[in-house]
């Protein structure tokens, strides 16, 4: 008989990218998706332990799946992801109705794990473990975009996060193997493709023969059929000038960086064991704009981080002032068990850390919405990833940077765009909101030439977190 999984996702786009590739080892297994948990006989929760908000809602699922059992006694449930590898039997004990819990590594084993579980009763896996590339390639929903992971793990020890233990310590994949993974992509119409890691901008340093994150976007740039080529997120200190060298030398690599500050304090960055100072950020960011000046900066902020004092906030404030980010995203601290930072008091009031928070996402739609302003009549080359998610009526794309762009569906004669999806075209924009540009095709000006086409899909999950 068919065997159905039912698998919810939380956190970054490397958990989502861990789905996919679960899902085609259960497809191997002769196991089929399905929408909703009650038409499951497995169902698993992909974790994350960044935030606790996310473990809190994952406890609340478990706590609904009590009555689910009941009903149906045969129902397996299991949790993978950071949170199984940060609680491991923590997890079992507190949840009856939790069958399987599996960590970063071991999901690739699904389809074992299952029948072991069948032998064994309620089981843990846990263990990291080396690359086998094979087990890590994923089924993917059909569309423009791909997500490849080509590294695991991070050998930072940032104070305040998880990963380094619910990860690991990095793990690059061979070159060779990634390319042969993006080529097939690209032969099923996946022509944008984006490299993943924790720290992607190390990759290639545990090989131990010179690989580097630069020498494989100029590898991966000759692939025949690849439209775009990005790669998230970066840390301060590895991005090199070789890296830097690449992205302006590369027409295929998108002009955008995500490469998280997390406070423009250098006692706060001292705090936080980040390994960089303030004025290191900014000779990074003179750096990247002296060879790209339309290069995107996308940051991360933790506001709130214990003793951080009004002039340290002021210093961030000043930070975003200064460089004027092309986004970033914004979170008030909050204490992760087994981090170094919960060995300091967690001393910054709530409702302070709310005014902060809110102070640097205004701060930040302000820069965006002046910046989206000055761009009314400019054109844009976006590859357009399919109809939009909020209007069907609208194709979506994104530029060679980042910028969210939409353009009407059907043309002026009545004629249908679809046709566009999958191809890189250059449009005009003509108005904006603090999150989105609104385009329409750049008259006289002919389609990018040589360019495949592809199934129309809607605008992917934002990207991995640092």
């Amino acid at each position: 008989m068919p065997k159905s999984v039912f698998i919810e996702t939380f956190g970054c786009q490397m958990n989502v990218a861990d789905t996919e590739v679960v899902l085609a080892r259960l497809g191997e297994d002769g196991w089929r998706q399905v929408d909703e948990p009650a038409g499951a006989d497995l169902v698993l929760f992909n974790t994350c332990s960044v935030r606790d908000h996310a473990e809190h809602k994952v406890h609340s699922r478990l706590g609904q799946m009590r009555e689910l059992k009941r009903e149906r006694p045969g129902l397996v449930v299991g949790v993978m992801g950071c949170m199984a590898q940060r609680e491991k039997e923590a997890l079992l004990k507190r949840h009856p109705a939790l069958d399987l819990v599996v960590g970063t590594d071991q999901f690739v084993h699904m389809p074992q794990l299952l029948a072991q579980l069948g032998e064994r009763g309620r089981l843990t896996a846990t263990a990291f473990a080396d690359f086998e590339d094979r087990l890590w390639e994923a089924q993917r929903p059909a569309g423009v975009n791909a997500w490849v992971p080509v590294m695991r793990g991070c050998n930072y020890n940032c104070t305040y996060c998880v990963v380094p233990f619910t990860r690991g310590r990095e793990k690059s994949r061979r070159p060779e193997q990634i390319e042969e993974e993006v080529r097939r992509l690209v032969d099923h119409g996946h022509v944008q493709i984006t490299l993943l890691g924790q720290t992607v901008d190390a990759y290639g340093k545990t090989l131990g023969d010179g690989t580097t994150l630069a020498a494989l976007l100029r590898r991966l740039h000759e692939v025949p059929g690849l439209q775009r080529l990005r790669f998230v997120t970066s840390h301060p200190k590895d991005i090199s000038d070789d890296l830097l060298d690449a992205m302006a030398e590369l027409p295929k690599v998108a002009r955008h960086l995500h490469v998280p500050a997390q406070s423009g304090s250098d006692r706060m960055l001292r705090l936080m064991g980040r390994r960089y100072g303030r004025d290191e950020y900014l000779a990074l960011v003179e750096r990247a704009r002296a060879r790209m000046p339309d290069l995107e900066l996308l940051s991360d902020f933790i506001v709130g981080f214990p003793r951080e004092s009004e002039q340290d906030f002021a210093d961030t404030v000043s930070l975003m002032e200064r460089v004027r980010f092309a986004g970033a995203y914004v979170f008030m601290y909050s204490q992760r068990p087994g981090t170094p930072a919960v060995n300091l008091p967690d001393d910054v009031p709530e409702e302070v850390k709310n005014q902060r928070c809110n102070r640097l996402l205004q701060l930040q739609l302000q820069h965006q919405a002046e910046w989206y302003r000055s761009l009314h009549g400019s054109e844009q080359q976006v590859l357009v990833e399919g109809p939009s998610k909020n209007d069907p009526a609208m194709l979506f794309g994104r530029s060679r940077g980042n910028l969210n762009i939409v353009l009407p569906r059907t043309g002026a004669d009545g004629a249908s765009r679809d046709h566009l999806v999958g191809r890189i075209v250059p449009v005009r924009v003509e108005r904006s909101t603090s999150l989105t540009l609104f385009a329409d095709l750049a008259q006289g000006l002919p389609p990018a030439a040589g360019t495949a086409t592809a199934p129309a899909t809607s605008r992917q999950p934002a990207a991995a977190e640092s």
